[in-house]
């Protein structure tokens, strides 16, 4: 019976037999109490006053208590709190299988939500240490000379401005002979600085690119490595290793990495509104119209150390890294163009692989800029791809006015085979207005 112990048999001296009673008739209430509790042997029928010495015990009902000492002797203890908590989430002897493997799974996701969340709360603070590091850096940067300014004056204002000395001055026009006035004070803090790209405004409600330009002897350490040499997850805007930077000389194609921001909005993170508008962010006027980034942002600004110049936008790509896709065109190669027809046939072959047209016209001798950052729109584990942006350097004399009510999308870009094999369709050929390639004549 639930709740009670059960009285443990006893032997009957001349064998086993169950010991029946029989309830008097005639006894009370108070008489029934009293022969209930009598001795489980007391059998004395004798009239005489002679106690019986046999041993006895109380016939009694025996309750599962917490506090009954028969059951606390018994009982196994308790485990403490930690140790159940432990043995409810982790596999322990005893367990079948389903439970072994229900509570794996549930360690394997705690471990992975802490990884990630540990990541996500690294990257939001790293972000915050770095804006504050960006403003430092353009506050050097700042132009601080004037054209009608003596050289004289240019050195002395240099000087306590960037707190320099004329040695310092000295040393570092040695080095780069031609080094512009605005880059003395970056160059003194980090020699690996090659220029400065910006795009947009601060002012501007949807992109502010301004940032330095670093160079280091491979594509690796500015991936994570900030302007002061900081390690860092957005590290900096960098050249290709093997772009020349010199006075008076520059690559025919300098090629400009960064990274695309988680938070969708530093570092080259922007630069991929050109191919397509954020549907999730972007405000309604860039999803109606694709173009619309384009037309608030046609020209990009781009210092070297020896030259300021603006660069016209004229296609944007994306591009396959993985063969099994299909084709890997290889646009990080050029960077020179030995003869015409080698800059005849990466024009073609940009814009008919380029989202959009312009009214920008282009030709041999031209210097071309690429900035090229991650792009995941089939998604990363998917499709591993590149958006790259082109622009050509303002001639000498010419406006950097773009009138681009002229652009226009392009309807049948040619894509890799892993796009057509999602969207469908097939390349109709070359539709792009080749008059406005001007070294270009058809052939």
């Amino acid at each position: 019976m639930a709740g009670f112990a059960k009285r443990p048999h006893r032997k009957h001296p001349d064998g086993h037999t169950e010991k029946s009673y029989e309830m008097p008739e005639d006894k009370d209430t108070e008489d029934i109490g009293s022969y209930i509790g009598t001795s489980y042997y007391d059998n004395d029928d004798d009239d005489d006053d002679t106690p019986d010495t046999r041993r006895t015990r109380s016939k009694k009902l025996v309750y599962d208590d917490d506090d009954d000492d028969y059951y606390d002797s018994r009982r196994p203890k308790k485990p403490n709190f930690f140790v159940r908590a432990l043995h409810a989430i982790f596999p322990v002897k005893g367990d079948g299988i389903a439970e072994s493997v229900r509570k794996i799974i549930f360690d394997v996701a705690v471990v992975a939500f802490v990884i990630t969340g540990g990541s996500v709360v690294y990257s939001i603070i790293d972000e915050g240490n770095q804006g504050n590091i960006d403003i430092k850096v353009a506050e050097i940067y700042k132009p601080i000379v004037q054209e009608s300014e003596s050289v004289e004056e240019v050195r002395e204002k240099i000087k306590g401005e960037l707190n320099l000395t004329d040695s310092d001055l000295d040393k570092i026009e040695a080095e780069k002979p031609g080094i512009l006035p605005d880059f003395l004070g970056l160059y003194s803090q980090n020699r690996d600085i090659v220029g400065w790209v910006k795009l947009g405004s601060k002012t501007d409600p949807i992109v502010n690119i301004n940032y330095p330009v670093m160079q280091a002897d491979d594509n690796d350490y500015y991936l994570t490595h900030n302007f002061f040499r900081d390690e860092t997850q957005r590290g900096a805007i960098f050249a290709d290793y093997r772009n020349k930077f010199s006075f008076g000389e520059l690559s025919g194609n300098t090629i400009l990495y960064g990274h695309n921001m988680w938070n969708g909005d530093t570092m080259f993170a922007k630069l991929s509104r050109y191919y397509t508008p954020n549907v999730m962010t972007d405000p309604d006027a860039y999803k109606k119209d694709p173009l619309l980034f384009y037309k608030e942002h046609p020209t990009v600004t781009f210092n070297t150390l020896y030259e300021n110049a603006e660069w016209k936008v004229f296609a944007c790509v994306l591009f396959n890294t993985q063969e099994e896709l299909g084709e890997v065109y290889p646009y990080l190669n050029y960077r020179d163009f030995p003869n015409k027809a080698t800059f005849n046939a990466f024009i073609l072959d940009i814009m008919d692989r380029s989202v959009l047209w312009t009214d920008v016209d282009l030709q041999y001798g031209d210097s071309i800029l690429t900035l090229s950052t991650c792009h995941y729109p089939y998604g990363k584990e998917k499709a591993d791809t590149r958006v790259a942006i082109f622009a050509r350097k303002v001639r000498d004399g010419e406006s950097a006015e773009v009138d681009v009510s002229k652009a226009v999308r392009n309807p049948d870009p040619l894509k890799f085979a892993y796009q057509y094999r999602v969207e469908g369709g097939s390349w109709g050929g070359r539709k792009w207005d080749s008059s406005k390639l001007l070294s270009y004549k058809g052939e």
